[in-house]
């Protein structure tokens, strides 16, 4: 599936952000949702998802909360679930507001009681099938990675995702194609070329395989198809296996701004996304 956002005069489509519910939103992924909104002429819709656990928690009378502070707790009622719900709500669609409305990005917000992955699923499909999904909550556990994972398997009107680290910064610097699979190449093309026209940033792409065979053969692959593509710098190839565990690290490396790469392969896999996340050390956009 090739990522893509419809532009605005399009009436379908548009950066739908989940706002976690009493979970502080990263400004770099607020940031490049933004920038994905601006590169395709879109909207974005904040919703704040609320858990409803909670709120079948606070229907029993028995049931405590334990605050911030060592040694206070109150009784967790659902009137203060809903006051408390309430004011996060306003404050995380507050922050993503003033940063669409800097830079002229048309905004709507509105709250949802569902469980996350149904929810956006559920906001996609009423305005779709051309949507770019950013969770403003860091995946940094595995319960976080878990919603990352379900969401790109049963979303269907979706074609993209914006996710980031706890440690995730919003910079300038090269939109950088971390391609796998040359196949994929023309649909990572044409949204980096997109996202780095916002701001004129140069595209790089990286080429990353498995083994040193793989990357020798994916690189020529890649020089063949770009062999006229002048805007586009392409780094030399890497591979996994001679990296192991600092292939992120070495993306990071290269201070990109953003990083443009296929969902559960080399670069953002499914069981150690945290932890790639925490080292690419900016917002990564994954397609499928």
């Amino acid at each position: 599936m090739i990522a893509h956002v419809a532009e605005a005069r399009e009436d379908r489509g548009r950066v739908v952000v989940r706002l976690g519910s009493f979970t502080l939103s990263s400004p770099a992924a607020l940031a490049a949702a933004v920038h994905v909104a601006r590169a395709f002429q879109s909207e974005i819709e904040g919703i704040f998802i609320e858990d409803p656990d909670l709120f079948e928690a606070a229907a029993h009378g028995f049931v405590r909360e334990v605050g911030h502070f060592a040694g206070r707790s109150r009784p967790l009622s659902s009137q203060v679930v809903v006051g408390d719900s309430a004011h996060f709500a306003v404050a995380a669609q507050r922050e993503l507001a003033e940063a669409a409305t800097l830079h002229r990005v048309r905004f709507t917000a509105r709250s949802m009681r569902e469980r996350v992955v149904p929810a956006l699923a559920r906001a996609c499909a009423e305005r779709g099938p051309w949507n770019i999904v950013a969770f403003a909550e860091p995946v940094e556990t595995a319960a976080s990675a878990e919603v990352v994972t379900e969401a790109l398997s049963s979303v269907l009107g979706a074609t993209g995702y914006i996710v980031s680290g706890n440690r995730s910064a919003w910079r300038p610097g090269p939109i950088l194609i971390a391609c796998e699979d040359a196949d994929r190449l023309p649909g990572q093309l044409r949204v980096a070329r997109g996202l780095a026209a916002v701001e004129r940033d140069p595209v790089w792409l990286l080429p990353v395989a498995v083994d040193e065979f793989a990357r020798d053969w994916l690189d020529g692959e890649i020089r063949l198809a770009l062999s006229d593509a002048a805007d586009v710098v392409i780094l030399p190839p890497i591979d996994a296996a001679s990296l192991g565990d600092g292939l992120p690290t070495t993306i990071a490396g290269l201070s990109p701004r953003l990083v443009v790469c296929r969902s559960a392969g080399l670069v953002a896999p499914y069981d150690q996304l945290p932890r790639s996340l925490f080292a690419i050390d900016c917002p990564v956009f994954l397609t499928h």
